[in-house]
């Protein structure tokens, strides 16, 4: 059982004013084999929801179920652990590292749920492999490293708690084209090898149409679309969502129009490629 959303709603609410940012949400991500984009203009409730997904937020209204509890708790019932189970990812989160070295920075989790010294350095460093930080950096500032180091070593710290599911809110948001790739290959390395249910939030495109399988469309915080990537950028309604189209299906959208090349949907540049090589061919 993995994470299900039922009729949903959850307000922010002020001294003199209150903001309803999801509406009756009804959804389910299993707890293995998903790579779910989330998407939506700014406001659309994102971030909103995949806080309810760790119980960093509990619903005003509805029910969230994680991993087999319910939420809201009932009362004097633990959520705590439910932050190791399904681990989150904020946009920066290099803002949040405080340790001294990179190898305590990235233990902290472990030993914060009550892993001895030795089991927290053995996932630490199991966790530092898998985003390719190596021994040599173990011992430096994690404040003196470049920016793309700064970001593999807080996802580190993450995935060093073992989640059974990764929620993940834009973490490429500042990075330059190479880290990026490099930081998106780990996560569907880690959905590739390990079955790992990954949750992405992104505004690109791009990133949806070449990593991502299902697409949840968030609107005015109600869900508009829930479905393939394929069936999302073929829908008839598309331009409602307010959304771009990724850049392979703009340019085979434009060849179409201006030297009307037959149109063939391909979601990835690597599929545009060998798409215009065989068209060039015949």
């Amino acid at each position: 059982m993995g994470i299900q959303f039922k009729n949903v709603s959850f307000t922010y609410r002020g001294i003199k004013t209150s903001y309803g940012a999801l509406n009756q949400i009804n959804l389910q991500i299993a707890q293995e084999n998903e790579f779910v984009a989330i998407v939506g203009h700014t406001g659309s409730g994102k971030s909103t929801l995949v806080q309810h997904m760790n119980a960093l937020l509990l619903p005003t209204q509805g029910e969230v179920e994680v991993l087999g509890q319910t939420l809201p708790p009932k009362k004097n019932e633990k959520i705590n652990h439910l932050r190791q189970k399904v681990g989150l990812v904020f946009q920066f989160p290099e803002y949040q590292l405080f340790e001294e070295t990179i190898l305590k920075d990235i233990m902290f989790g472990p030993k914060n749920f009550n892993h001895t010294d030795e089991e927290a350095t053995e996932k630490a460093k199991k966790a530092a492999e898998t985003v390719g930080i190596g021994p040599e950096l173990y011992e430096q500032s994690p404040f003196r490293v470049s920016g793309g180091q700064m970001r593999r070593v807080a996802v580190a710290g993450i995935l060093a708690m073992e989640p059974k599911i990764l929620v993940l809110d834009e973490p490429t948001r500042g990075l330059d084209p190479r880290g990026r790739k490099d930081l998106l290959n780990i996560f569907r390395n880690l959905h590739e090898t390990e079955g790992k249910s990954i949750v992405l939030i992104t505004h690109d495109m791009d990133i949806v149409s070449e990593y991502a399988k299902r697409v949840i469309v968030l609107k005015d915080g109600a869900v508009v679309f829930d479905g393939t990537k394929e069936a999302l950028f073929d829908h008839p309604r598309f331009d409602e969502f307010h959304l771009e189209l990724p850049t392979p299906l703009k340019i085979l959208k434009h060849l179409e129009k201006e030297v009307q090349l037959p149109y063939q949907p391909q979601y990835d540049f690597n599929s545009l490629l060998n798409y215009l090589k065989e068209v060039q061919h015949e």
